[in-house]
């Protein structure tokens, strides 16, 4: 048998035709599988984009919340200060230490004195200190017995050094000595004494 050119030619074609088609179908499978990847991949993108901004969407609502919180807590951090500020001046008020100077003997003169420690006082050696340091934290007065005020703010001198950092900052006879809130809102700078 005797093959001819144009059969060969013929045969070389459909060869080349059917290569050619079942290429074409390769590279269809594979852009089809491409394009069915990159819908997978672009559906898993928005999921992760949608979770992304839901997110940051909690994250700012949070942050809200954290803020409030933050004020709510300084607001009553203030408030609790100022309790604590209005507890310490009513204890402050109410206690007072009487420190008792001379002996209420018969013809002896009455005398009060306000007390309060100097600015040097919490550098004052703890042998100088009169009593204790805690007593100062309170209102202190002294009861002064004594001839005359000169007398009485001469034993006041002695018993209250400028080495204990406490002085005498005002002093009046026994029975114009003012109630604790009197004498905490009194502006007196020295010792005074009344007739």
């Amino acid at each position: 048998m005797v093959i001819s050119g144009e059969f060969l030619g013929m045969l070389l074609l459909v060869t080349s035709a059917a290569a050619l088609g079942l290429s074409i179908v390769i590279d269809v499978g594979r852009i089809s599988a491409e394009r069915a990847r990159l819908t997978m991949l672009q559906r898993q993108f928005d999921k992760k984009r949608a979770a992304h901004r839901e997110w940051n969407a909690k994250a700012d609502q949070k942050a809200v919340e954290l803020k409030a919180h933050h004020t709510r807590l300084l607001e009553f951090t203030s408030r609790k200060q100022k309790v604590q500020q209005e507890i310490k001046a009513l204890e402050f008020v109410r206690v007072e230490l009487v420190h008792e100077l001379g002996d209420p003997a018969p013809g002896a003169m009455g005398f009060w004195a306000q007390l309060q420690v100097m600015p040097n006082f919490a550098t004052v050696d703890r042998h100088e200190v009169v009593f204790s340091r805690q007593i100062w934290e309170y209102r202190n007065v002294a009861h002064v017995w004594a001839g005359a005020s000169e007398h009485a703010q001469a034993l006041l001198r002695i018993a209250f050094t400028q080495r204990s950092g406490v002085q005498a900052t005002r002093m009046l006879p026994l029975v114009f000595a003012p109630d604790g809130v009197e004498a905490d809102s009194g502006a007196y700078t020295g010792m005074e004494t009344g007739a």
